[in-house]
């Protein structure tokens, strides 16, 4: 399932016209996998995608649980698609219900909390990194993405209000620090930037969602934060941790450590925030600071971050070498890195970047993608083989097609105007 196009082709209408073609019927493939899950599983209390992505077999019975990252995201993807693809929508804004309520029992059941792993009772499995009351985790913000999405496309008021108050006391919890990294804790030497992040990518979405203003004053804060913490001026970069005090981290060897994946991830997100704000006339200011940064950031993790005789992106690399520190290569990176060099692109109209969109699209196609479950991604590639090898990424269920399927859903269909249309017009 690969597409290859010719660098010098990629401004061609044709050549474009057959790639967005090409998005549509792939996103109705994971589409049809999606809802096959909910018909053979129709008792289970969330998104049930407790298979192995190298074998396609499930799971055995004790690793079936209900994950929040996972029922959050499924919620959150389930509403987008049936947005643009209305021949499911009835299918997919159902279970999206379905969804929605199992999250919401758990929630009960558990006073107040969104379980990382819950039983099929909805009680809390211990995941060994539990979240003391009065504290926020990544279930909370996906939990967010979830009813956000559900809330406004299915007009339920009360559901939109929900996704509200679970960003405003998430956020505060950032603020005060009593945020719990899921599933493994942060060492307490550090402080990682990619939940700030995430809730940078929920502000835009409460913008454009809502149609509300006053979540690019949140957005606004938020890049201002990282920007100020985790950008480091003198080598350009944009690393992973600080210190409780918010000074330079190094780790045990010294290193500055960069994500690449989660620096792809948050200059995308400023650079979504930008388009935003400057339809609207704000924060001037911020978008002065972000989008050069952003431009560079995106292009230079791209580059230092490839593994160069098997494509993909690693883990983690040392921000002054960069040498990999953790050479697995998950493959969530790869559609962010997609959707981030459309979005440079559209902000810089430079050439590397649909060169670097080919080149992310050409491996994620085509080294990704296991036909054995329906053509979902393969969780983590070997960086010292190519091979796909079993490392979990934080979930040992499949991510339902969050990091995948609403980025290139969002390249085919970004704002109703495609990000490649706006290419082609180029």
């Amino acid at each position: 399932m690969q597409v290859k196009i010719p660098v010098d082709e990629l401004r061609d209408a044709g050549a474009l016209a057959d790639l967005v073609g090409g998005y549509e019927k792939y996103l109705e493939t994971r589409i049809e996998f999606l809802l096959d899950r909910f018909r053979r599983f129709p008792d289970f209390p969330g998104v049930h995608m407790g298979f192995d992505s190298i074998t396609g077999q499930e799971f055995a019975e004790e690793d079936i649980v209900s994950y929040s990252w996972i029922n959050g995201r499924g919620a959150c993807v389930l509403t987008r698609f049936a947005d643009y693809f209305p021949q499911y929508q009835v299918e997919l804004m159902n279970c999206a219900a379905q969804v929605i309520e199992a999250m919401e029992r758990h929630y009960e059941i558990n006073g107040g909390h969104f379980p990382f792993m819950a039983e099929l009772d909805g009680t809390e499995r211990n995941s060994g990194c539990q979240c003391p009351s009065g504290y926020k985790s990544y279930s909370d913000l996906y939990a967010c993405f979830g009813f956000l999405e559900f809330g406004v496309r299915a007009h339920d008021r009360r559901r939109t209000e929900t996704a509200m108050r679970i960003f405003d006391e998430t956020s505060a919890a950032l603020d005060a620090g009593k945020f719990i990294t899921e599933p493994d804790p942060t060492p307490p030497d550090r402080i990682p930037e990619n939940p700030w992040s995430v809730a940078l990518d929920l502000a835009n979405e409460f913008v454009k969602q809502l149609n509300n203003e006053s979540y690019l004053d949140d957005g606004a804060k938020i890049i201002d934060h990282l920007l100020d913490h985790y950008y480091l001026h003198e080598l350009g970069l944009f690393v992973e941790y600080t210190t409780p005090e918010g000074s330079r981290f190094r780790d045990e060897a010294g290193r500055y450590l960069v994500d690449p994946g989660h620096a792809i991830e948050f200059a995308s997100f400023a650079l979504e925030f930008c388009r935003l704000s400057e339809r609207v006339h704000k924060y001037p200011v911020v978008c002065a600071r972000v989008w050069p940064k952003a431009c560079d950031l995106i292009l230079w993790n791209i580059e230092h971050g490839w593994n160069a005789e098997f494509g993909g992106i690693y883990k983690s690399i040392d921000a002054e070498t960069a040498k990999p520190v953790n050479d697995s290569m998950p493959w969530w990176i790869m559609p962010e890195a997609m959707l981030a060099t459309l979005l440079a692109y559209e902000r810089c109209s430079e050439i590397v970047f649909l060169e670097k969109f080919k080149q992310l699209h050409n491996v994620y196609f085509g080294k990704y993608l296991n036909q054995k479950t329906g053509f979902g991604p393969y969780q983590t590639l070997d960086g010292k083989s190519g091979k796909p090898i079993d490392i979990v990424p934080a979930c040992k269920f499949q991510d339902p097609e969050f990091h995948s399927g609403k980025n290139i859903l969002a390249a085919w269909r970004q704002d109703r105007q495609g990000m490649l249309e706006h290419a082609k017009e180029k």
